[in-house]
């Protein structure tokens, strides 16, 4: 007698236990409530705000969810990240600034998982902090090993966006940061334009506006040109001559292949000033180019020393 009954309390329980796995695994619409954490990238200001008021949100959820939310004696907050184009300031407050709900259902929906599906953000109005901090802007250094195929180079900087930072910190830190260096970048053998994300370095015991920037090594092939350039005088009184020897002066340089048909020699001048060259004891002094292509590269001049003789004029 006593087996039955066992047998019968077992099916019972089992199927109370089918039931609720059942039942919480349907989807229900409830209602939450979420701290709240958001990230933004205002100018001059902390990044985080915790808003005192809770996100009141309704939506779809499956039971196990529900429970367990309910249960919890601590909820995990939401956070998301705002641009600052949607973080409006109250008018008349410092550091006070406020969440239109309309703005960022998107950016909630994310921010809860996939676990539960937003219906409807019931919180208005999400005010915001965000106090004012000490920042400098410094320029950003790129670091790299960079190698190129035979006949192939650089021509310009390597471009960087964005090429500074702000850097958030205490004041005696932010005395001794002069600029932000990017982690390693390391290219071989290049024979075309190369772009990526490096990631920054980020200094002990501070903040950065950027974690990242963007690089471009511009590449190009080059060939190896040289021109006789004569060099001229400047600044030489009246009744006075200074002869330059020797007066041409062979310039070799490198070019982009595709600029090479329009350099010639008329592109370039060399320049004695008399003021200058007495000033030199040996006689001797090096020429200054003072106009030559803006993507010529390598530059060397044979030979660099000119003489120079001073004669009256009769």
């Amino acid at each position: 007698m006593k087996r039955p009954r066992l047998v019968l309390i077992l099916c019972i329980l089992t199927a109370f236990f089918l039931w609720v796995v059942y039942t919480l695994s349907n989807e229900y619409t409830a209602y939450f409530r979420f701290p709240l954490e958001v990230e933004t990238n205002l100018e001059g200001r902390t990044n985080v705000s915790r808003p005192e008021n809770t996100l009141f949100v309704r939506g779809t959820a499956r039971g196990f969810y529900i429970i367990r939310n309910t249960w919890r004696k601590k909820i995990p907050p939401v956070r998301f990240f705002a641009d600052r184009k949607l973080v409006h300031e109250i008018p008349g407050s410092e550091d006070e600034f406020y969440l239109l709900s309309d703005n960022i259902d998107n950016l909630v929906n994310d921010a809860l998982g996939t676990n539960l599906e937003l219906e409807t953000i019931l919180s208005d109005t999400i005010r915001l902090t965000y106090p004012r901090e000490h920042y400098r802007k410094v320029p950003v250094r790129f670091v790299s090993d960079v190698s190129y195929r035979p006949q192939y180079m650089s021509f310009e900087p390597v471009r960087l966006t964005p090429d500074s930072v702000l850097v958030y910190a205490q004041e005696p830190y932010l005395e001794i940061i002069e600029e932000v260096k990017t982690r390693k970048i390391t290219q071989g053998n290049l024979s075309q334009t190369v772009e990526g994300i490096a990631r920054l370095e980020i200094p002990e015991n501070t903040r950065l506006s950027h974690t990242q920037v963007e690089y471009r090594i511009p590449v190009r092939r080059y060939v190896e040109l040289s021109f006789e350039v004569p060099v001229t005088t400047r600044n030489v009184p009246y009744r006075r001559e200074l002869f330059i020897l020797p007066d041409l002066v062979t310039i070799q340089f490198r070019c982009p292949f595709q600029d090479a048909a329009g350099i010639s020699p008329d592109d370039f001048l060399l320049v004695v000033d008399y003021n200058d060259f007495i000033k030199k004891e040996s006689g001797k002094i090096i020429p200054v180019l003072e106009a030559s292509p803006g993507t010529i590269s390598h530059m060397i001049m044979s030979p660099q020393f000119v003489d120079g003789i001073i004669q009256n004029r009769y």
